[in-house]
């Protein structure tokens, strides 16, 4: 049974997008992966954008603030998604209200705009914000022009909560050699430790595409 919040806040969100004219007000915050056994949602997330980031901070259950996060990740709502989003996960970022950060950030870093890299290098470096940090962290490959942004990941390797995440992204900043001599400098300072361990993984898999890109060029 849906919670009282739960109503009014999906309620709500569902009136304020109807009165706006917005296609399948009804179906905010169902989504459809399998299209074999339902029917496909018609929600307009592009025409709902500017109606969810009116509402996002007036919001206050997390299943309803996930779902307007979720429906953020349209293309439309970069930049103009980027202040509600970021206000949002400032409140809810942390893990005492579970996996809600984690969703925002996703949506958060796909929103960013390229001069919003300091308040993303900002929450990234935070360790109150835990493993909600991934998908922003995954997301900062976009930002490679800008020396802060290896920087960022050089430091965050070394860090459990967002470590795999950041050896992903330094690969795709720093290039295969620098991210191997950076791997390698976990594996000195984190000895018998999953650190250790990912970053060990992690050097074998690079080490593995530059063989098959040298053979391809033989």
């Amino acid at each position: 049974m849906p919670s009282l919040q739960t109503r009014d806040d999906r309620s709500r969100v569902r009136a304020l997008l109807a009165e706006a004219g917005v296609a399948g007000a009804e179906d905010f915050g169902r989504f459809v992966n399998d299209r074999r056994y339902f029917d496909a949602s018609g929600f307009d997330a592009r025409a709902a954008t500017a109606v969810l980031v009116q509402a996002l901070p007036s919001l206050s259950d997390p299943a309803v603030i996930a779902a307007a996060a979720l429906h953020l990740k349209n293309p439309a709502a970069r930049s103009s998604a980027f202040e509600a989003l970021h206000r949002a996960f400032l409140i809810w970022g942390e893990p005492t209200h579970g996996h809600l950060g984690w969703q925002l950030g996703d949506a958060l870093v796909n929103a960013a705009p390229l001069s919003a890299l300091p308040e993303l290098l900002a929450i990234v470096t935070d360790g109150r914000f835990g493993a909600n940090r991934q998908q922003i962290v995954l997301g900062l490959p976009r930002f490679r022009r800008s020396p802060d942004t290896e920087a960022t990941l050089q430091l965050l390797i070394h860090e459990p909560d967002v470590a795999q995440q950041a050896m992903y992204a330094l690969r795709r900043v720093a290039g295969p050699q620098r991210t191997i001599d950076a791997l390698e400098g976990v594996r000195r300072e984190h000895p018998d430790t999953v650190l250790e361990r990912q970053a060990r993984h992690e050097i074998r898999k690079i080490e593995r595409t530059i063989r098959r890109q040298g053979e391809q060029r033989a």
